[in-house]
Formats: structure tokens, sequence, C-alpha cells
């Protein structure tokens, strides 16, 4: 997609495939420069394919991406999903995008089972930013969600505990309890929205004596929540798809909110409830890293296509 915004009319079907804004009267989307799979997730979903195709028995344990559509379809293709693999003598094990703890993938490898590793890179390095960390002798600190797949793999990869926080609030439970140290390291989760963690650094600079970070925020996370944050400012309307599980996708979801209280937040066309749009004349239209670009492409269809005349405006909510 091009970076740069245009608009095209109806009236000019030729160049419908390669603008960001397609209309028909009295209704405009505007699409977000990148939409439907990050690198990581595309590179997750090839590997998974490939062992499916090269291999008999291929299981994972929890789900490859945050993404019902995709784990279904890599499930009707023999995928199978465990809760664990104590009963697994022989096989293949696809380790998840947001990675597992070492220990456990080495006990999988130890077992004699195969090991396709589909973690995604940046996931790794973030592992690896919180090891070195740990090595300068910082307590390590990460700003995420500590129920979240990938802080569990971040956790499984250093040697000592290390102190999750997702707000200022449990910051401050961790000073009053004094399991904050004077020395610290601080990571994020990969796909939290830097303008989220902010508030907690800035904390933290009042609480500890040293403080080191590595900024493991994904870049393509930033640039599409950079992105995304100036279209709701733009637009009457702003639609976020993506799953309910992906911690990306709320979090995209949170901030086009912020910038535009008219945000609704959809997992398909389905979800999108005719009078929800058809009272706006200018929509935009973003996505989460794991949500197929097909169904982006049937929402923007559907808002598109709505022959309804115009209602009165309504505040748009989920």
């Amino acid at each position: 997609m091009k970076d740069e915004q245009s608009e095209v009319s109806f009236i000019f079907p030729s160049f419908r495939e390669d603008s960001r804004v397609e209309s028909q009267p009295k209704r405009k989307v505007i699409m977000a420069k990148e939409v439907g799979f990050c690198f990581g997730v595309k590179r997750a979903i090839n590997l998974t394919r490939q062992a499916l195709a090269e291999r008999n028995d291929v299981f994972i344990l929890g789900d490859l991406v945050h993404n019902k559509r995709v784990t279904d379809e890599l499930e009707a293709k023999g995928l199978r999903k465990v809760d664990t693999y104590a009963d697994q003598k022989q096989g293949t094990m696809v380790i998840r995008a947001h990675g597992l703890p070492k220990a456990r993938i080495q006990e999988a490898r130890d077992r004699g089972l195969e090991v396709v590793d589909a973690t995604c890179p940046i996931v790794l390095r973030a592992q690896e930013a919180a090891k070195t960390l740990e090595s300068r002798g910082c307590q390590v600190v990460i700003v995420g969600d500590r129920n979240h797949a990938e802080i569990k793999g971040i956790l499984g990869a250093l040697e000592h505990p290390a102190l999750v926080v997702d707000n200022v609030e449990e910051l401050r439970e961790a000073k009053a309890s004094r399991k904050l140290m004077r020395k610290v390291g601080v990571i994020f989760q990969t796909t939290h929205a830097l303008e989220l963690c902010r508030e907690i650094v800035n904390e933290l600079l009042m609480m500890c004596k040293e403080i080191q970070i590595i900024n493991t925020i994904c870049r393509p996370v930033q640039n599409r929540q950079d992105d995304a944050v100036d279209l709701a400012s733009k637009v009457e309307l702003m639609i976020v798809v993506g799953s309910r599980t992906s911690a990306n996708t709320m979090e995209l979801a949170a901030l086009c909110r912020h910038y535009n209280p008219n945000t609704i937040h959809v997992q398909n066309a389905d979800e999108l409830p005719v009078e929800a749009f058809t009272s706006y004349e200018l929509i935009g239209i973003a996505s989460g890293l794991s949500t197929p670009e097909d169904l982006v492409e049937a929402v923007k269809v559907k808002v598109l296509t709505a022959d309804i005349e115009p209602a009165e405006a309504v505040t748009a909510s989920e």
C-alpha cells in the first residue's frame, strides 16, 4: 500500500486497488497503511504449514497466534493443540509466535521431540534484552501483562524472578511491599504501546537510583499504532479489526478510542452492524498484527456497499 493517503471516487474504478481511499456517495473509507499479518505472524504460519506438510504428528501448546480463523485453519490441516506434552513420546512440537520458557523447550528436546521454533525474532530479542539486563546486576522490570504468553516466555529465560507491572498502581504496590529494588533494568512487552509505558517509566525515575532501559517494543507495532492514531484523529468513525484475545489489537483499539471516541472493535465483518457506520461519511480501518487481510477487506467491503441512506449521527460503541 502507498505511504501517502489519497482519495479516489468510485467513478474511477481503475484506481481502486492502488488507493488507500475508496468511496461511494456520502461515504469514504481510508485504510491504514499496513493491515493484515506482521512479519512475525507470517513467519510462524509458514513454519507451521511447512511442518504439517513434511511431518505426520505436529502439535502445539496453546495457540500459534491470537486469531481463531488462523488457528482453526491450521488445526483443519492436522495441527493438534494440547495442554501438555507429558504424554508425547514422539512427534513435532511447534513453538508459538509468543515463545515458551526455555526450560520447557529444552525439556521437549530432551524427550526426543522435534521442535519447530516459530517464536517471533523480535520476541527472542526481548528475551535476550532481559538476560542482558540481568547479567548487569539489574532487577528486571517488565512492563506488560503478566498473563500474556510472551511475558511467560521472557520470565522463563531469566535466572532470577522479574517484576511485571502493567500500570502505575502495580508499580507503587511493588514499591510499598519492597519488591522493587534500587537498580532496575526495564524492558517492554513487544506489542505494548510506548505511549502507555511512559507513565510507568516516569514513575520509576522517581523511585530508583539507577535505571537501564532497553526498548523492546516492536517497531512494526509502533509504526502501525502511530499510523492508526493519526488516522483515527482525522476520521469520523474508526474501525479496528482483530481478535479480542489479541493483546496488540485490544491496545490498538484503546489507543484509537483515546483519540477518537467513535472507535469500534470487531473481529470480522459479521460483527459490524450496518447502523454503526451508515451515519458517517469518513471512516478509517486498521487491524491487529494477527488479523488476516481478507477479514479486513471484508469489513471494508461491507462499509462501502451497505445500501442504506445516512441516518442521524450516533456515537459508535462496542
